[in-house]
């Protein structure tokens, strides 16, 4: 087990399959232990594919505008201070940009989502169609519910935090600057699709699997390993003082910027192999399990 060699100025942790489990909660035994450690000086940094909007509401169940966190937001695309309510965002991709990519998206079987910070742009195929139009049937969703898959299943309410929802039937529909991309199908049509995007657009944006069945591009060159290197060098953090924890692919960039990585129990080997250690899964407070074994 990773021994310390300096006190914990920071703790970085992804949200999907990490932090949050999968009715997307923090377990109370996680919340009150990283509270805990707020109260004795240790900061929180919330490393998310989302936007501030989907993420302030975990940031306040955790106190941390009180103990100076931070939100890491879109995979390093965008930073948020919340003790001075304070958002840099480093970049954003015109519709232009995306126009290829997206429209190569629409030739494929997935359903495939262009996010900006409070709204998206879905598109989805006839087949997906009919799929989600049997799960609403079957779970008797109201008619207002919507249409967006999530990285957990074909429908998942999210305006909580992109409320503006437009469905689309081409990219020439999408009208304002995107943060990212977020792709969607089952897991191994979406492996499938996720290495056609690598061969055709890798030299142009950066791709990654978050979850088995979600892909994300962002703008090229940009990941959380380069919001997490940006944020430690704005507070000073040397890299045996802050603690990573992460299960996707896209996670793997903050496991080089620091000294003590930790891969949940549920990521797939890939992801573990590159982390200096693994602990227990998101359902089984993995990342309480962790700091425990560390004396934290």
């Amino acid at each position: 087990m990773t021994t310390l060699s300096k006190p914990v100025k920071a703790i970085v942790m992804d949200m999907d399959g990490t932090l949050l489990n999968e009715q997307d909660k923090i377990s109370p035994i996680t919340r009150d232990y990283l509270i805990g450690l707020e109260k004795q000086g240790v900061r929180l940094v919330l490393a998310s594919g989302r936007s501030y909007t989907r993420l302030l509401g975990y940031a306040s169940e955790l106190e941390m505008d009180q103990h100076g966190g931070y939100l890491l937001e879109i995979d390093g695309v965008a930073l948020y201070d919340l003790a001075n309510q304070e958002r840099t965002k480093f970049k954003t991709m015109s519709p232009e940009e995306i126009r290829g990519i997206f429209s190569y998206l629409t030739t494929q079987n997935a359903e495939s989502q262009a996010m900006f910070d409070d709204g998206l742009f879905d598109f989805f195929t006839p087949e997906i169609y009919e799929k989600k139009k049997q799960i609403r049937q079957e779970q008797n969703l109201p008619d207002d519910f919507p249409w967006t898959a999530g990285p957990w299943n074909w429908l998942t309410d999210f305006r909580d935090g992109y409320g503006n929802l437009h469905y689309i039937q081409s990219a020439d529909e999408i009208s304002c600057p995107i943060n990212k991309l977020q792709i969607m199908q089952e897991e191994k049509p979406l492996a499938e699709l996720f290495e056609r995007l690598q061969d055709k657009f890798s030299d142009s944006f950066a791709i990654y699997r978050t979850t088995p069945r979600q892909l994300e591009v962002l703008p090229f060159g940009y990941s959380k390993g380069m919001g997490i290197r940006k944020l430690m060098e704005k507070e000073g953090w040397d890299k045996d003082e802050v603690l990573v924890f992460g299960d996707g692919e896209n996670d793997v960039s903050m496991f080089g910027e620091v000294t003590h990585s930790f891969a949940m129990g549920n990521a797939k080997s890939f992801v573990q192999k590159q982390a200096s250690e693994v602990t227990g899964t998101n359902r089984e407070d993995g990342i309480v399990q962790a700091l425990k074994k560390l004396d934290i």
